[in-house]
């Protein structure tokens, strides 16, 4: 009995022995596509030289998303306008290049950097740990925070309690912050995405969501740009830095991106371009928030 037990024993182990080798050489030219474009990828972006591309063609092309006075917004005509319209055209020319306009919505931010087809995003963008993790950032331009806007007529909405109610729908762009925002101000409401800020407009108008989620520098725009429409609810949610997003892995991109945002920022550049589109004075970005 014993003698036979070891011949299963040694019959099993080659069968597993075979399976083993079965799956190695199933496994193996999977695994070396995948090794042969994480290669690639890597190889793309180290030997990228962003700024050699952007002087070679003329042009910076940066990504916006407009539709979101007083940040940017697409004229009638195509024209593009707006805070962060400036700080674009502004960057351009320093390099002494045209700047190319590319519109994105909120998930495109990320994308258009990842596929080479921006050179950079300036869209009411901000920077954190998860979205570091693929692209990059400059210091911020401005810190914002998270707030609710609802419509004026909505008598029964006047705090954060009113908004943490699964009956009360709140709107935002998809892939915003706001998608991990709302639910840790509000866990209980129920939330709607929208491909960009002029659905959720028109979703708030239409009575179709109770509340909208912005950040507070936005909503003001949209409250001076929609007067007796909006109400902003008290408080604010968040702490966010708004930066100039960048592609992974060419760090003189990086750096000459860096230098430019300090200077714009310590040079009083960036104070005169705020007060120009927001009326009134930036808030000092390193202060409590």
């Amino acid at each position: 009995m014993l003698a036979i037990r070891k011949n299963l024993v040694h019959i099993k182990s080659i069968k597993e022995m075979r399976k083993s080798k079965y799956l190695k050489k199933l496994l193996a030219p999977i695994m070396a596509v995948l090794v042969f474009l994480v290669g690639v990828n890597s190889a793309y972006s180290q030997d990228r030289d962003i700024l050699k591309e952007v002087l070679d063609r003329g042009t910076l092309r940066i990504a916006v998303q407009g539709g979101q006075p007083p940040y940017s917004i697409f004229k009638p005509d195509g024209t593009p306008a707006g805070y962060e319209i400036d700080i674009g055209i502004s960057i351009a020319d320093a390099l002494g290049v045209e700047p190319v306009w590319i519109k994105i919505d909120a998930a495109g931010r990320v994308t258009a950097l990842q596929t080479g087809k921006a050179d950079i995003t300036i869209a009411n963008f901000t920077a954190n740990f998860k979205r570091s993790q693929v692209i990059s950032f400059t210091d911020p331009y401005m810190v914002v925070g998270m707030i609710f806007l609802c419509s004026s007529d909505r008598s029964d909405i006047q705090s954060i309690d009113d908004i943490n109610n699964a009956s009360v729908k709140v709107g935002f762009g998809r892939g915003s912050t706001q998608e991990v925002l709302v639910p840790a101000a509000a866990p209980k409401t129920t939330i709607v995405r929208f491909a960009g800020m002029a659905d959720v407009m028109e979703a708030i108008f239409s009575g179709r969501i109770d509340c909208l989620a912005l950040d507070n520098i936005a909503s003001s725009g949209l409250v001076a740009a929609n007067p007796g429409k909006l109400k902003i609810i008290p408080g604010k949610f968040s702490r966010e830095d708004i930066a100039i997003g960048l592609p992974k892995g060419d760090f003189e991109w990086w750096r000459l991106l860096q230098t430019w945002m300090r200077d714009f920022n310590l040079a009083g550049k960036n104070d005169a371009l705020f007060k120009k589109w927001f009326k009134s004075e930036r808030p000092t970005i390193f202060e409590a928030f």
